[in-house]
């Protein structure tokens, strides 16, 4: 299953805490190990791991 952090401060710049959202991040490992996403701006930031799902003949799934 994939997993998802992130805080976010409307009164400060957090975009230098990238430090810190990877930490976060890196708790998740077990989420899913197969990729991982950043977006930081001014006042949010998020980050995203991801688990690709595999069905029983082997194959990954769509998203269509």
């Amino acid at each position: 299953m994939c997993g998802f952090v992130g805080f976010a401060n409307f009164k400060k710049d957090i975009s230098k805490n990238r430090d810190l959202l990877e930490t976060m991040n890196n708790t998740l490992s077990k989420r899913g190990p197969d990729e991982e996403g950043y977006y930081i701006d001014h006042h949010v930031a998020l980050a995203h791991k991801r688990l690709i799902v595999v069905d029983p003949e082997g194959r990954k799934a769509t998203h269509d």
